[in-house]
């Protein structure tokens, strides 16, 4: 088999195992939790269920099938040993796993999480999955080949006016961008949100119903290596606030602000703009 078929091999069965884990390890629990399922990480607001922590065990059984000689860095393992981290700055071909994208909406019962899978190797993000098991979507990227959404091509068409944008801001953020609307400023995006699931951010964009995000903090791939690359796929402009430098998966638990907007030119009006 040629390493090209491989990879198109590749994409369709990492789609399948996200979606046979989905099904039975997270969609199988949602809205069925009991508080013994149900932990509390590093923070009373950073939690755990054991719907993610069955996931990344299913995902990384199935994708050491799927890629012999491929090493892992999943979401609850690394909270177990940050030493896991590592893995990014070697030479074997690395996945980023993130069960259950979205943990804390999932433990209320909101259906807004995601599963993101990313591949990476000598520090590039190589390809990328996220799926969202309730609306039964997936999205695929392969570097160089343009991003899938259930098979079908995306195209990206976002709006030109800041003010008809929709965009994704932290929790502190938005109240002080509302307060200048009320104070009558202009020339402000009047649509914001979070959804507090980075995955079901991306696939906004894809879809176009959100223009622009802004992250800060750790970024971890596993949160971001596979919305990047999808980014960067579509022909949007993401990159680190300020110095504006793309976004590197081994550097991401260091922390620091990731920006994303339609192009080069709405990033510094909106940034301008926002902060």
């Amino acid at each position: 088999m040629t390493q090209d078929r491989f990879m198109e091999e590749l994409i369709r069965d990492v789609e399948e195992l996200m979606r046979v884990v989905a099904k039975e390890e997270i969609l199988s629990r949602f809205g069925q939790l009991h508080k013994h399922d149900i932990r509390a990480k590093a923070r009373p607001t950073d939690l755990v269920t054991i719907a993610d922590l069955e996931a990344e065990v299913r995902m990384i059984e199935g994708l050491a099938k799927l890629l012999p000689g491929s090493v892992f860095v999943g979401e609850e393992e690394s909270f177990r040993d940050a030493s896991v981290l590592d893995r990014l700055h070697g030479e074997q071909p690395v996945w980023t796993i993130d069960p259950l994208d979205g943990t804390n909406n999932f433990a209320q019962g909101k259906a807004c999480f995601t599963t993101i899978c990313a591949l990476i190797q000598n520090g590039e993000t190589l390809m990328g999955w996220i799926l969202d098991p309730v609306a039964d979507v997936c999205a695929t990227v392969k570097r160089g080949e343009g991003v899938f959404l259930n098979g079908r091509a995306i195209s990206f068409d976002p709006p030109q006016s800041v003010s008809d944008m929709t965009g994704s801001l932290g929790d502190k953020t938005r109240p002080k961008i509302q307060a200048r609307m009320d104070k009558g400023e202009a020339d402000l995006p009047r649509h914001l949100i979070r959804h507090h699931c980075c995955g079901r951010e991306y696939l906004d964009v894809l879809v176009g119903k959100l223009h622009f995000i802004h992250y800060g903090g750790a970024l971890y791939p596993w949160d971001h290596a596979a919305g990047q690359l999808m980014m960067d796929e579509i022909g949007a402009y993401a990159r680190h606030r300020r110095k504006k430098t793309a976004y590197q998966p081994a550097n991401g638990a260091k922390g620091g602000e990731l920006f994303i907007a339609p192009t080069e030119a709405s990033f510094d009006v909106l940034e301008q703009t926002l902060f």
